[in-house]
């Protein structure tokens, strides 16, 4: 892998990262829906500029159901879930458990191939799934303390990422047939119409004057960098670069994720933190490095 294509990683990486507190100063003031709604809708607008140079979408009929799909899973509920969570949790917490995605991932791949999932990513998974229970404090004295609220926030996220885990499998038919610009345009159009259709009601009766700055910086960002930017570099790296490599930069998210819920929100880290996290990114770096030692995982 070039130097560029680390680098380029590094900060998608980053800029996701930055993501979950972004997603948490917004939701402070704004309405989960409205935040959805705003965020793909902005970034929906934002790639049809590059239409003229990308092109529109140009799908079958029977791949335009698969998107549509698609698109209110990746982008309405699984947002809705992530933001709902951080409600709850701590945007350290969630950054650690990004990491549980390729596993997520690997196991519905096998499952929907009528395979049973290797030993190896079940065994990682379980791993991984023990350091969340950690990290959201189950089983340490203070669980009446609000940690019952941080787990689930924390399980909300998990499951976010197992709609996005189920994207990625089910989107293998569009990856092979179309340009990834197209397919992620016609999903967050999708998602953007699904927000718009169920959130309609939060949508309609928000004051959009009263919310600050803040908040509205937090969905620009959201829009713009991780939906917009961030999509567009994965895409380009993972043309050239195998998905197992691309896998490792994962481990930016809970360093870069870690300082800033510290630095900006004033989270804590403490034993259950540092413990969970340990157990979550050794899941991972466990699975990677035995994954790289016998075939290339999808």
């Amino acid at each position: 892998m070039h130097l560029r294509h680390w680098l380029l990683l590094v900060v998608t990486q980053s800029v996701w990262s930055g993501s979950y507190i972004a997603m948490k100063l917004a939701g402070q003031e704004m309405p989960v829906g409205l935040i959805v709604f705003l965020r793909y809708g902005l970034a929906t607008a934002l790639l049809l500029c590059a239409a003229p140079w990308n092109g529109l979408p140009r799908l079958q009929r029977r791949d335009w159901l698969l998107v549509i799909a698609l698109g209110a899973l990746n982008f309405t509920l699984a947002p809705t879930l992530q933001i709902t969570g951080l409600k709850h949790t701590q945007a350290i917490d969630v950054s650690v458990l990004i990491a549980l995605e390729p596993m997520m991932t690997v196991a519905l791949a096998a499952l929907a191939l009528g395979e049973r999932p290797s030993s190896l990513t079940l065994g990682a998974l379980l791993l991984g799934t023990s350091g969340m229970l950690i990290l959201s404090g189950a089983g340490f004295a203070d669980m009446a303390a609000g940690s019952s609220n941080r787990l689930f926030g924390n399980s909300l996220f998990t499951i976010s990422l197992l709609c996005e885990a189920a994207v990625t499998v089910g989107g293998a038919r569009l990856a092979s047939r179309y340009a990834p610009s197209h397919s992620v345009l016609g999903m967050k159009a999708a998602g953007f119409l699904a927000a718009a259709a169920f959130f309609s009601p939060v949508i309609l009766s928000a004051d959009l004057g009263a919310f600050s700055w803040n908040a509205w910086a937090s969905v620009i960002y959201l829009a713009v960098l991780p939906s917009v930017f961030g999509y567009t570099v994965w895409y380009r790296v993972i043309k050239v670069v195998p998905v197992n490599h691309v896998a490792l930069s994962l481990f930016v998210q809970p360093i870069v994720g870690s300082a800033i819920g510290y630095t900006f929100l004033g989270e804590t880290i403490g034993y259950e933190t540092a413990a969970g996290a340990f157990l979550v990114c050794a899941s991972l770096a466990w699975w990677q490095s035995r994954s790289l030692r016998t075939k290339p995982q999808a």
